[in-house]
């Protein structure tokens, strides 16, 4: 007889820039096709938290002109009846999303919501369903079946490429990165790379240096264009039991992904590849695999709010 723990299962989400519906509806569409039950939803920033329009940056008004689907933060920051089906009346819809936040965010709103949720409160709901959960900058939230999963906001800030112009929030803040670099966490969520990861001259110095140095078990990002894919180069020493390891940290292999973005605008409108993976955790260790593509394909713009 099997006695093995029971696995959670995570859906990890890339960019979502306003599909915040689709991505559980998503989920629910992933349930029903697998008989899994999903515990939650993570999502590696630039999701689109613009409840008030005129708040948009220059970048989010451009899509959203072409696209509403941009404008999805307003479907749940109030009830509405499209919220409410897809939270209330779908039984296969998962309790919440838990986010981290990018450079295209209303960061007012968030640093509202963080700072009324309480100092002893590592994350804070934005919408009307305490469904859409952010993870306050450096800190740690931990889920019932005792995954741990970290944030850090913002993209970098040095560096030749480094985008200019944005908000201060819009950028890693050393002093949040400090704070979790002495603790310990099974999952990181990050918008931008660490260093090198995706492009040479491209990511964060600070956020390899984090993984290097509290080790989590997995690490993922968005902000980059392309296909999702495991990052092969080395982002930090492997845990191998050769003493090196934290005290009381099991020996075990860092993975690091980039999640392409979840905007369905391929030719089909159906996600792009590698936008969506399935996070597995049994407790004490994990899987990571991507959604494949043929399962994708039968979920499209056209489609999300019946599929």
């Amino acid at each position: 007889m099997d006695e093995s723990p029971p696995r959670s299962v995570f859906l990890v989400f890339g960019d979502l820039h306003g599909r915040i519906l689709p991505a559980f509806r998503f989920a629910s569409y992933w349930t029903r096709r697998t008989g899994r039950a999903v515990t939650g939803l993570l999502q590696v920033g630039d999701m689109g938290y613009f409840p008030d329009v005129s708040r948009m940056d220059k970048a989010s008004i451009r899509h959203a002109k072409d696209d509403p689907l941009e404008l999805g933060a307003l479907d749940v920051a109030t009830r509405t009846d499209l919220a409410d089906r897809v939270f209330d009346d779908d039984p296969f819809c998962p309790p919440g999303l838990w986010f981290t936040a990018g450079n295209h965010e209303d960061f007012d709103e968030l640093e509202r919501f963080a700072r009324a949720s309480g100092r002893d409160q590592h994350d804070f709901a934005v919408d009307a369903y305490c469904r859409v959960r952010g993870i306050k900058d450096g800190e740690v939230h931990l889920f019932d079946c005792g995954l741990k999963a970290a944030a850090v906001w913002g993209v970098d800030g040095g560096g030749p490429n480094a985008r200019q112009n944005l908000p201060p929030r819009g950028y890693i803040h050393e002093r949040a990165v400090d704070r979790l670099t002495t603790g310990t966490f099974d999952v990181l969520l990050m918008h931008d790379a660490p260093a090198g990861a995706k492009r040479d001259g491209c990511g964060s110095e600070l956020l390899l240096t984090l993984i290097e140095l509290a080790q989590p078990r997995f690490a993922f990002f968005g902000h980059y264009r392309g296909d999702g894919q495991r990052i092969e180069k080395d982002s930090g020493r492997s845990r191998r039991g050769d003493g090196g390891e934290p005290a009381g940290v099991s020996p075990h292999q860092i993975e690091v992904y980039h999640l392409a973005g979840f905007e369905l605008r391929t030719r089909d409108g159906h996600p792009e590849s590698g936008s969506v993976g399935v996070l597995e955790w049994d407790g004490a260790d994990g899987t990571f695999e991507f959604i494949a593509d043929d399962e994708l394909k039968l979920f499209t713009r056209h489609n999300w709010k019946w599929v």
